[in-house]
């Protein structure tokens, strides 16, 4: 389940994952579910009338808890010397790998949008790729132009030579101004 395959001769350079403070609104969560009951129960002196309920009530709160950072823990974006692969997991048993060939991106861009992540410095990369109508998304990263100009650095490492596209019709055209040009 936590195993990356990787080609013969492809090397990992970089892994990202979403940054910790996804795990914020967890995190918050978790500590009401888990203080609010015990606070009440114990203000009030019933503690002892439900202390089995609420012992398995915290034990559900911290196994949420842990399936929400196994979410986060295995969800990655891998960078190869040859693909940029991203590891998705809706849940423990549903897996998705997208992968995409450095040769094949076109543009990067970073996307920080909004007063949270600004703050602590955590956005969107947006990834277009060549045959793909939509972008590929790496959601969530720490210091996401930081990631851009990695992923843009490493793809123009391992495709100094860009692939030229087909031309069926070439057309020999004259750039110069028009003041230095004959006309026949």
């Amino acid at each position: 389940m936590f195993k990356y395959n990787l080609a013969e001769g492809e090397q990992l350079l970089k892994m990202y994952r979403q940054t910790e403070m996804v795990l914020a609104k967890t995190v918050l969560l978790v500590f009401l579910l888990i203080y609010l009951p015990w606070y009440f129960l114990i203000k009030y002196e019933i503690y002892y009338e439900y202390k089995t309920l609420l012992l398995i009530w915290t034990l559900l709160v911290c196994l949420y808890f842990t399936h929400k950072f196994l979410l986060w823990l295995v969800n990655v974006y891998l960078i190869t010397n040859k693909r940029l692969v991203i590891v998705e997991y809706k849940n423990l048993l549903h897996k998705k790998i997208s992968e995409s060939p450095l040769d094949r991106i076109t543009n990067i861009s970073s996307i920080t949008k909004g007063l949270f992540p600004s703050l602590f410095r955590f956005g969107n990369v947006e990834v277009q790729v060549l045959g793909l109508a939509d972008p590929v998304l790496l959601l969530r990263v720490a210091h996401p132009s930081q990631v851009k100009d990695a992923l843009w650095h490493i793809h123009m490492q391992n495709n100094s030579q860009p692939t030229p596209l087909p031309v069926q019709n070439s057309i020999k055209m004259d750039y110069r101004p028009v003041k230095n040009r004959k006309i026949v």
